[in-house]
């Protein structure tokens, strides 16, 4: 099972719990949604940055074809 098919499965549980009526805590939702916000924010800032040794190549690969600037 691919990673969006296992992400439409838990938002159709969550979606079918909330229709039944499960009640949950304002401060379990809150927290539940700042773990998932700053996760997002880690993983993206990770992504779209020359972190990792592949990542570095990737940028002097780049840089070398002229299709980025370097820092400076």
């Amino acid at each position: 099972m691919d990673k969006a098919s296992i992400v439409r499965f838990i938002g159709l549980i969550v979606a079918l719990l909330a229709y039944f009526g499960l009640n949950v805590p304002e401060d379990v939702v809150e927290g539940i949604t700042s773990l998932v916000v700053a996760v997002l924010a880690i993983y993206a800032a990770f992504k779209n940055n020359y972190i990792t040794a592949k990542g570095k190549k990737q940028k002097e690969v780049l840089e070398k074809e002229g299709l980025t600037k370097g820092d400076k």
